[in-house]
């Protein structure tokens, strides 16, 4: 994919067309070319990036491009999330960044269930959506894509935590995913009076953090 000229200042094209991918050194490749162009030309180089990536790449450097794709996604060309599709086949997939692995996808509704088939091991034992939560994250990017069976899975999983503050953080990663599936389940917690802990103490309900999410994401 060929980086616009008139959107991109000459040494920015010539970092995106060169930069070593397999280096950890340049694993904040997409928050340099942020510094040193413009929106158009960062969504630009991000399709030319994609286009270099491959099973030599780092890790940490395909982590920040999977971020960058959750970032910029509602920026994306059909063409762009093409060649974003094609990255991700080739890349290999590492449980360390399932995060923004995943966020990439899901945001861009880019599916290769068929791909990932097999690559993830099931451990449904962590409390945080940021702490080890690859299976979580895998879910949440089934249920974007209307997946059944990753409701359920979802579901379970939230009636299993106990916690107040488990819960809710767990309640306000599955509010990311704004289908009229979560929505129900979301429901069921409306008039939950279990409290996440702040650092000061006893914060709002569940029900109360349940009805500003629905109200900011439905």
């Amino acid at each position: 994919m060929e980086i616009n000229d008139m959107n991109c200042p000459p040494a920015v094209i010539e970092y995106v067309q060169t930069v070593n991918l397999a280096s950890s050194e340049n694993s904040e490749l997409f928050s340099w070319i942020a510094t040193n162009s413009s929106l158009e030309c960062q969504v630009d180089s991000l399709g030319a990036v994609a286009e270099r990536l491959d099973d030599l790449s780092h890790p940490q450097v395909i982590d920040d491009f999977c971020a960058s794709v959750a970032t910029y996604a509602r920026f994306l060309t059909t063409e762009t999330k093409k060649k974003v599709r094609e990255a991700y086949i080739r890349f290999p997939y590492y449980q360390s960044i399932a995060m923004n692995y995943f966020n990439g996808l899901r945001y861009n509704q880019i599916d290769i269930r068929s791909h990932l088939m097999g690559k993830i091991t099931e451990d449904w034992t962590f409390k945080h959506p940021r702490l080890n939560a690859e299976t979580w994250h895998y879910y949440l990017y089934l249920a974007s894509l209307e997946d059944p069976r990753a409701y359920e899975a979802l579901k379970k999983k939230l009636a299993a935590t106990v916690n107040g503050n488990d819960a809710t953080n767990l309640i306000k990663s599955l509010a990311e995913v704004r289908t009229e599936h979560t929505k129900k389940i979301l429901l069921q917690y409306r008039k939950d009076t279990r409290r996440a802990e702040g650092p000061e103490g006893p914060e709002q309900t569940i029900a109360e953090t349940v009805s500003l999410l629905l109200k900011t994401y439905f």
